[in-house]
């Protein structure tokens, strides 16, 4: 009986570690996977050219993922949305703010 007791127990704890290996594992990939699109978008919004970036542009550049996980990624990497010349555009905070502010105008955003 004491020799069931303890298969069991052994083969539990070991089905048990397996499957909290595995899931480790997949929360570092996964996290790794946004960490990196998350500074890849950064990248993108800061480029000195254009202070704002239409969500397609930014769609087509950091693919893989669907429109709202994608917006909560631009969110993540410091960015705020705009709606201009009815296209949904991106910037970063930072670079946008005195648009945000009301002492700039967003016109002057679009200009490269």
């Amino acid at each position: 009986m004491w020799q069931t007791i303890a298969t069991a127990a052994v083969t539990a704890l070991l089905t048990s570690g397996g499957a909290y290996l595995l899931a480790r594992q997949r929360m570092r990939e996964e996290f790794r996977l946004q960490f990196r699109a998350e500074t890849l978008i950064r990248k993108l919004l800061s480029n000195e050219t254009w202070a704002l970036r239409s969500f397609d542009v930014i769609k087509h550049h950091v693919g893989g993922f669907e429109d709202d996980a994608l917006r909560q990624l631009l969110v993540r990497a410091g960015a705020v949305r705009f709606h201009a010349k009815g296209k949904e555009m991106w910037g970063l905070y930072e670079r946008t703010q005195h648009a945000l502010d009301g002492t700039d105008s967003y016109d002057k955003l679009l200009k490269p």
